[in-house]
């Protein structure tokens, strides 16, 4: 790889992708029809997998989807009766809430970039709670303590979460809510073109309640399907057996989430000690830990510096597009890479 990216997604593959591609397709992987044999076993090893080298709970279900944005409609057609009551800070929170409200009646909980996420002024007229648990935008996160706070206090209530920029890289309590989905280019180190959907029991009884049928992405055709384990469509087959092998030679989200964690604090005092540098999030009781949005006077100029040196950062985004640069923090990205990319930093201060 000549570039080293850190381009909060699509970003670094695992290094081990191109063998398990190769591997695929001497196999005949990629050439194996959905409905057999052949992809049922692997469908249902890659859900074995996931839950041991992810903790996800064995009464929760696993499915695939074409990506995270699907699951908006997903949530919004086979969940909603009532509407959704969103709550966000960034742009992908609120283009989430925005594609709903096309779909069905949403309330808007909109809170700022260094606040927790505000639990208490919650619609009696809303079914589904949306929350964006870690916002690629702005790289803020919500802890899973206030996660908590909400699913104590509404327990009646379907909880979706977006974790496309955390899933596989922090840990995650599933039990704290009943849909949760990402895509995999992220945490999950593969080429984009593949979702994934965690489902809690609440969440299969709902959708087997509201009965949605006549939609080409119905949640209960999805769920009927992969307890057979299978997909309502043709899958991206070379994708979930790319997630099976990766998470196959993984050490597990404990190992994996200490490592990020570890490089993020080591960022973060890197970045709080040199001046020419501050964080976007001053907050750091709400900073993500997998993406880092930085401020800069010369956004443009860092960026061409990195580039030169076979660096890519990630731009800005929404309204800090122009002043701040994003770096990812993601498991596959290598620790000489970090190293390399802090040299870099050092030699531009």
């Amino acid at each position: 790889m000549r570039e080293m990216n850190f381009y909060p997604g699509p970003s670094r593959v695992y290094s081990s992708v191109p063998e398990y591609i190769y591997e695929a397709y001497m196999e005949g992987i990629m050439s194996i029809n959905h409905r057999s044999d052949e992809f049922m076993t692997l469908m249902e090893s890659t859900k074995k997998i996931l839950r041991e080298r992810l903790l996800i709970p064995d009464d929760y279900e696993i499915a695939f989807t074409s990506s995270a944005t699907e699951c908006w409609e997903i949530i919004a057609q086979s969940l909603t009766q009532k509407g959704s009551q969103h709550f966000f800070n960034g742009s992908f929170g609120e283009k989430w809430a925005s594609y709903a409200g096309e779909i069905v009646q949403t309330k808007i909980s909109q809170f700022g970039i260094n606040e927790k996420l505000p639990t208490g002024d919650i619609s009696k007229d809303i079914d589904v709670l949306c929350v964006t648990q870690n916002e690629t935008s702005n790289a803020t996160q919500v802890a899973m303590k206030s996660l908590e706070m909400l699913r104590v206090e509404n327990e009646d209530k379907i909880i979706a979460v977006d974790v496309t920029s955390s899933v596989g890289g922090v840990m995650i309590d599933f039990k704290l809510a009943d849909v949760w989905y990402a895509s995999v280019q992220k945490c999950l180190g593969l080429p984009a073109g593949l979702g994934l959907m965690i489902l809690s029991p609440f969440a299969v009884q709902k959708a087997e309640k509201m009965a949605v049928r006549n939609r080409y992405n119905s949640l209960l055709h999805i769920i009927e399907n992969t307890r057979k384990n299978q997909t309502t469509y043709t899958p991206n087959v070379l994708g979930v057996y790319l997630l099976n092998r990766t998470q196959e030679a993984s050490k597990g989200i404990k190992t994996i989430a200490e490592k990020v964690e570890n490089r993020f604090k080591a960022y973060e005092a890197f970045f709080e000690e040199n001046g020419d540098f501050q964080f976007l999030i001053s907050n750091p009781a709400v900073r993500s830990h997998t993406v880092l949005a930085l401020e800069s006077k010369e956004v443009e100029l860092l960026k061409s510096q990195a580039r030169n040196r076979g660096l890519i950062l990630g731009n800005g985004y929404g309204p800090w597009k122009n002043s701040t640069f994003r770096i990812a923090n993601f498991p596959a990205i290598k620790s000489r890479e970090v190293e390399k990319l802090i040299e870099f930093f050092k030699k531009a201060i």
